[in-house]
């Protein structure tokens, strides 16, 4: 028994040995290289065709500068993460790039993409900049907000494919202002996913300033030239119906110039917090006081 254990331990105890020695004649560089990791482009091979529009004709309006938003959504509970890619639009009377809309791509399960954004109901022109994915009616299937300049807008989640518009109903029709970022957040813990928006400044084609940096020519303003506006924080009332509760909650701060909306707890108190951040202002986190209400 004493030979057996020996005879069987040894090439594992060798190896061992083999292994320490070899480590400490390896290079330090070799030991501490990073991984290579490199990224290929297969947009196109993934079935993705989309180009942004900005909606620029020559007047260099404040939205122009503003990137769409994009998210990964499994809009049919399959399993496979579909995607969702934001889109602007040309502006009244200055027509240029035709209808763009939303688009909605459906995950085959083999790297590639089919478009469904028509089948889906989202085809829909507006000039959009952010999205938040959430299931805010509890029912399984995650629903679409869409940040805009302009209305906003709500999609419910049917559960069969497709979305309906339901920003009236919701009672989110109204608030006309220049959106960015949103997040879903259960801020009261009811179990119901209330709504945070972002808001920019306060900027409209009747309101766009004329800005120059060589004294001759039109540039695009800065956004220290237009006044700020407040975020808004819809509450979640439990029947499909959202109630504005900014002030209420203590978030309404018009001076704010917001683009970011990230929800953590930074208190580590169990309530989620909200930080908002912007371009040209201290990013502001606010503190969830209802628990010491």
């Amino acid at each position: 028994m004493h030979t057996f254990k020996k005879n069987v331990l040894s090439p594992f105890l060798c190896a061992a040995v083999s292994l320490w020695l070899g480590l400490l004649f390896l290079p330090a560089a070799a030991i501490l290289a990073p991984a290579q990791v490199t990224f290929r482009d297969i947009t196109a091979q993934a079935g993705i065709h989309f180009t942004h529009n900005n909606g620029a004709f020559g007047k260099k309006w404040l939205p122009e500068t503003m990137g769409p938003g994009c998210a990964f959504i499994d809009y049919d509970n399959d399993g496979f993460p579909d995607i969702l890619l934001v889109n602007g639009q040309d502006w009244p009377g200055h027509t240029k790039n035709g209808a763009t809309t939303l688009k909605l791509y459906h995950n085959n399960h083999d790297g590639t993409f089919t478009d469904v954004t028509r089948k889906s109901g989202l085809g829909i022109s507006l000039f959009g900049l952010g999205v938040a994915v959430g299931d805010y009616d509890n029912d399984g299937f995650d629903d679409i907000f869409i940040t805009t300049v302009g209305q906003s807008h709500l999609f419910h989640n049917n559960g069969n494919g497709t979305f309906t518009d339901v920003t009236k109903s919701a009672g989110l029709w109204g608030p006309n202002e220049f959106s960015t970022g949103a997040a879903w957040v259960d801020y009261d813990r009811d179990g119901k996913l209330d709504l945070v928006v972002a808001n920019y400044v306060q900027w409209s084609e009747q309101t766009d300033l004329y800005c120059t940096l060589d004294g001759s020519h039109k540039s695009y303003c800065t956004p220290e030239s237009y006044k700020g506006t407040s975020a808004r924080l819809w509450h979640n009332l439990g029947n499909g119906k959202f109630e504005d509760a900014t002030q209420k909650a203590g978030l309404y701060d018009p001076t704010s110039k917001g683009l970011g909306v990230a929800i953590l707890d930074y208190n580590n108190d169990g309530w989620p917090d909200i930080l908002t951040d912007g371009p040209t202002s201290l990013s502001r986190t606010t503190r969830n006081r209802i628990s010491s209400i």
